[in-house]
């Protein structure tokens, strides 16, 4: 018998208790070489792929992608030394299988065929694998054509693969046109053609319950969010302070460094992460958290921007944010955007934060109210930049106002020390030179 070694989950950050396993890049009988790709799996945050301890065959998958729950040292499969069809072969028979660590199956959506299917990541429906699909003359599933150049993220074009779907034939919504797994769990689910539920009613009839629907499971990254604000705003004692900022001098100044630095092109994003920065090195008491019963006051301004991806809301960190001048934040605020979108942000990336900023501006919003991120004590709400009517000394012309709204923790900081903050922010929107001194 070959000498077997043990895959097991590893401690991927302090902060991640457990994960879902979303896609095996390997299956049993396949080669492997120590340091490739075998799996990915999901956390709170983001997907991870895990790396072959050793080289050698895959001996047997103790873990079904789709698995949830998975806490670190699970036993996720087996690396066999010796010949790839030997060890294959032993792989098949049910007893090399650990009968104590059942495989789970990924789910099925209600009222979906159960088929033989090809696994997907993120829990997506399977998908009839294409004997099915030839044996009844659909068109619907096609091979993968070789060397196409859809753009793509990793794990869309490995899903696409396993599922039989042409990436062609897909519409990406990412940067650029870039197929998403997002994009890729669309075209399945609407493949599955999955039909609504009917609700039940006293006499024991069924009638639709409004209409065609269907549900959907949320990702890692939606359901933590849910709970985290979920407890946020039942357990901590909000209050809001709104303040109006003129914003003409700070679009005449990312204006200007775009015409000078095109291939940086800052935002008004980037802006008020400069600003809010300089505001809490101004007020440092600001820059805290509730930690344990006690005020936690950090040194360094760390400042997380919530972004929207295809999986849910993840704010990832600008991190000194005080020492950095607009062009190094907007390259780095970019580069985090990407990666987070794409799903490949590292924990060090995302993991900690001093002060979040929310930025709703771009979709015509005037005013955000948001919710505070634990152990975090303030986020800071920005609006869209909206022309109207300004008082300038005995005139009235037309200027551009741009609201910004603080959500703050008063077990942590009171009325004053948010006004003083909100109003530092403020300054420093109004009169950005005030940040190059």
């Amino acid at each position: 018998m070959s000498a077997t070694t043990e895959f097991r989950l590893p401690r991927l950050a302090d902060s991640v208790t457990s994960v879902r396993l979303s896609l095996w890049l390997k299956q049993e009988g396949d080669r492997v070489e120590a340091g490739e790709p075998m799996v990915e799996v999901e956390t709170d945050k983001t997907n991870v792929e895990l790396e072959a301890p050793v080289s050698g065959v895959l001996h047997a998958i103790h873990v079904a992608a789709g698995a949830e729950g998975l806490e670190v040292g699970t036993l996720l499969a087996v690396i066999a030394d010796g010949a790839p069809g030997e060890t294959a072969a032993r792989a098949s028979v049910p007893e090399a299988r650990d009968q104590g660590a059942p495989a789970e199956v990924a789910p099925v959506a209600p009222g979906a065929p159960m088929v033989a299917a090809a696994p997907v990541a993120d829990g997506s429906p399977p998908v009839e694998a294409e004997p099915h699909a030839a044996a009844h003359g659909s068109d619907d599933i096609a091979v993968p054509p070789s060397g196409t150049d859809q753009a793509a993220t990793p794990i869309a074009r490995r899903m696409a693969a396993v599922a039989g779907v042409t990436l062609a034939a897909i519409t990406g919504t990412g940067r650029d046109g870039r197929v998403t797994k997002s994009d890729v769990d669309r075209v399945l689910a609407e493949r599955t053609g999955a039909s609504p539920t009917p609700t039940p009613i006293d006499d024991g009839a069924s009638v639709p319950s409004g209409g065609p629907f269907h549900d959907e499971d949320l990702s890692a990254l939606r359901r933590v969010t849910a709970t985290r604000m979920q407890r946020a705003k039942q357990t901590v004692p909000h209050f809001y302070l709104r303040i109006e900022c003129a914003a003409d001098a700070a679009l005449a100044l990312l204006a200007s460094a775009k015409q000078l630095r095109p291939d940086i092109s800052p935002t008004l994003t980037d802006l008020v992460i400069r600003a809010a920065a300089f505001a809490l090195r101004k007020v440092p008491r600001a820059n805290s958290a509730w930690v344990d019963g006690r005020v936690r006051l950090y040194e360094d301004a760390d400042i997380a921007v919530a972004v929207n991806t295809p999986t849910g809301l993840i704010t990832p960190i600008v991190r000194g944010a005080d020492k950095k001048d607009l062009a190094a934040i907007a390259t780095e605020t970019r580069g985090l955007v990407g990666r987070a979108r794409e799903g490949q942000l590292r924990p060090a990336e995302y993991v900690g934060g001093t002060f979040t900023i929310s930025n709703l501006g771009m979709y015509g919003v005037e005013s955000l109210y948001a919710i505070v991120n634990p152990p975090q004590s303030c986020i800071l709400g920005v609006g869209a930049a909206i022309a109207r009517p300004v008082v300038v000394g005995n005139d009235v012309r037309v200027g551009r106002v741009m609201a910004c709204t603080l959500s703050a923790d008063h077990r942590v900081i009171d009325g004053a020390l948010g006004a003083e903050l909100l109003a530092t922010i403020r300054d420093h929107i109004e009169q950005p030179g005030l940040m190059v001194v």
